[in-house]
């Protein structure tokens, strides 16, 4: 329920408790004075009581005539008696009182006492309710002179019901009950609805000064559906965001701080080398051409080692700050794929490198691509595979094959292979399966990370599969051109 619609409702309940309340109030005062339901409703119900207040009406002007033409026609029995039938069907009883004694009274009434009824001329405009043998009952008096100017009076009396002796017996306590009905009513409808509001705007208030604090694991419950509700759950998606906003800050510290030690590590190694090869000249220890040679040909292999790997960690860089630019372009990467196997066939020829091709046919192998990013990503993944296969006999398959709406290249090589727990590491940044080796098998430990940058920019994906003691491949997908032109529009 929203609060909108929370408010409204207690607004609607504190005007209707009160109108009940002083409707109720009305009526009970009108029993107080009327003494009698009936009465009240043929007062305040006229629509569907016309005939009998008319008849009782009637009734009681004949009445007032006879009192005033014939008042001797009183003393005829038979004519109250039937007059007092009559006024019964109206829930009216006949009295008939001459001077001081009672000449007719009606069988509800048969144990009335002279003493009990009003006195001649008392009131005889108001309805005044007496207690009579036990019994409220409200009086209607006509007073009148007999032909012998002997005082006559006509009582019409109306039962006065249980409700309003009760009325009148506890009235202050029924008035003082709906008085507190209406302040517990009242305030309670205030204590839910101001607790349904301003709880959680408390809750809200201790999370908001949480996260100010910076302590962002507690989460912000959300209790209700409404404005508030929807408030706290904008509160908590904040939560999150901030919290993973802050972990990834935390966790691109710890990566930049990590990046720094590898970069200092990695470049060390071969700065060394070349500052231990220098001084070796300096000091005369190659003392000979052939050891000059050799000490500057390793000088010039680490110096190109180290061009090397500034050029990738140049290349990373520009990859995590998304700042390399692509080239797409549509690609058919069968014949791309060919092309670069002849080529590397060609610079493996030394190398004792075996290079095998399939191609399923069949297939479409449009893809749209950047070729120089993509001849690196190969590039690397060979390079990589060729380092550490451990046999004389080096074997490198490629297999590219077509699936639903992308192209998949696979590529297996016949070396130690990778253990499981160390899988799922190798695409990450200067991460090397064999860390016992250091970097004694050259390169930077970017490769395969760069190589699964440019793919996930070619939304593609790359992944490993191996076999301790198999050999290792390395697979990558990419969108088929079609597709990609679709994804774009």
């Amino acid at each position: 329920m929203s609060i909108r619609l929370r408010l409204l409702l207690s607004y609607f309940a504190m005007i209707l408790v009160p109108v009940l309340f002083a409707v109720l109030s009305a009526a009970l005062v009108a029993l107080l004075f009327r003494g009698d339901i009936k009465e009240l409703r043929n007062i305040y119900l006229p629509s569907d009581h016309y005939n009998t207040v008319s008849k009782y009406n009637q009734l009681f002007k004949e009445l007032h005539y006879q009192s005033i033409t014939n008042p001797n026609r009183f003393t005829d029995l038979a004519y109250i008696k039937s007059i007092d039938d009559q006024l019964k069907k109206t829930d009216t009883s006949l009295v008939l009182r001459k001077g001081n004694k009672i000449l007719y009274v009606s069988k509800t009434f048969s144990k009335l006492d002279t003493e009990d009824l009003p006195s001649f001329g008392f009131n005889a405009q108001l309805d005044p309710v007496e207690r009579i043998d036990h019994q409220f009952v409200s009086l209607k008096q006509l007073d009148f002179f007999f032909s012998d100017n002997a005082e006559g009076s006509l009582f019409f009396v109306n039962d006065a019901s249980s409700l309003a002796r009760f009325v009148r017996s506890f009235f202050p306590v029924l008035f003082v009950g709906l008085i507190a009905i209406l302040i517990i009513t009242n305030g309670l409808l205030t204590y839910f609805v101001s607790r349904s509001i301003i709880r959680p705007i408390k809750d809200l208030q201790r999370a908001a000064k949480q996260i100010k604090e910076g302590d962002l694991h507690i989460p912000v419950e959300v209790k209700s559906k409404d404005e508030l509700g929807q408030l706290a759950m904008g509160f908590e998606e904040m939560r999150k965001r901030l919290k993973e906003s802050i972990d990834m800050q935390v966790a691109y510290e710890e990566n930049r701080k990590e990046l720094i030690a590898n970069i200092s590590h990695d470049l060390k190694t071969p700065i060394t080398t070349i500052k231990g090869y220098v001084e070796g000249i300096q000091d005369g220890v190659a003392n000979n051409r052939e050891k000059m040679e050799r000490y500057l040909q390793t000088i010039y292999t680490k110096a190109i080692d180290l061009d090397h790997m500034i050029d990738e960690l140049f290349l990373y860089s520009k990859l995590d700050l998304q700042r390399l630019p692509f080239h797409f372009e549509i690609i058919h990467f069968d014949h791309y794929l060919q092309d670069f196997v002849e080529e590397l066939r060609f610079d493996f020829d030394e190398k004792k490198v075996e290079i095998s091709l399939e191609i399923e046919g069949n297939g479409n192998y449009n893809v749209r691509g950047d070729r120089e990013h993509l001849k690196r990503v190969i590039t690397n993944i060979v390079d990589n595979s060729v380092k550490y296969i451990n046999k004389e006999e080096k074997k490198l398959h490629f297999h590219l094959f077509s699936s639903g709406d992308s192209i998949t290249f696979r590529m297996k090589d016949n070396g130690p292979g990778i253990d499981k727990s160390n899988l799922p590491f190798i695409f990450d940044r200067f991460y090397r399966a064999d860390l016992a080796r250091g970097t004694e098998k050259g390169g930077s430990g970017l490769g395969l990370s760069i190589a699964k940058r440019i793919i996930e920019e070619h939304q593609g994906s790359i992944w490993a599969e191996s076999v301790r003691g198999e050999g290792t491949a390395i697979l990558f997908t990419l969108k088929k051109a079609r597709d990609l032109s679709k994804t774009e529009k």
